[in-house]
């Protein structure tokens, strides 16, 4: 199966934990849709996206430039950090170092607290390609995590998605493994 992404406007990350953490955009909506409508490999037929605003938005000025259904996904999110969420990388070292520490050292396996493991939130976005499977000539709009755990499913390993750099408002084929 292959699967098209594309991953959802720049953000104000300000060195904070995003996850799922609403953030604003740094670039006007109206230039990010136009910019990836001219940069798409070819014009879908129909788009997927996470429920989150920063690629809702998105997906819906796309969807309405090319005059396609746009199905919105909360499978679709970005990994959820729990109580790290929205907070600056320094701020969780200093207050939750051990238990940052800890996650860093066994990030493919351990849990933020109160968010989801890397298996699991692999597991949703198998889920989704599951229920949902696209079909040639979809895109789905999202975010790096999401992009990360299609590379897997397309047989990277963690390491390597990991390594690459996706950048916003970025295309990028997947050639799913059964």
């Amino acid at each position: 199966m292959i699967v098209w992404t594309l991953r959802h406007p720049p953000i104000d990350r300000s060195g904070r934990c995003v996850g799922q953490t609403e953030v604003p955009l740094t670039v006007d909506l109206h230039d990010a849709v136009r910019s990836a409508v001219d940069s798409a490999p070819f014009v879908p037929l129909r788009v997927f996206s996470s429920d989150q605003p920063r690629c809702a938005h998105l997906a819906r000025g796309i969807a309405n430039t090319w005059g396609i259904p746009v199905a919105l996904s909360p499978r679709l999110r970005e990994m959820s950090f729990g109580e790290w969420e929205g907070m600056r990388y320094d701020d969780i070292d200093r207050l939750d170092g051990v238990r940052w520490r800890a996650w860093c050292d066994d990030w493919t396996r351990a849990s933020p607290p109160g968010g989801e493991s890397l298996p699991d939130f692999a597991a949703r976005i198998r889920q989704w390609t599951s229920d949902e499977p696209p079909e040639e000539r979809t895109v789905v709009v999202t975010h790096a995590g999401v992009i990360r755990a299609l590379r897997v499913m397309a047989g990277a390993s963690w390491d390597d998605a990991m390594a690459e750099d996706h950048p916003y408002l970025g295309w990028t084929e997947h050639r799913l493994l059964p």
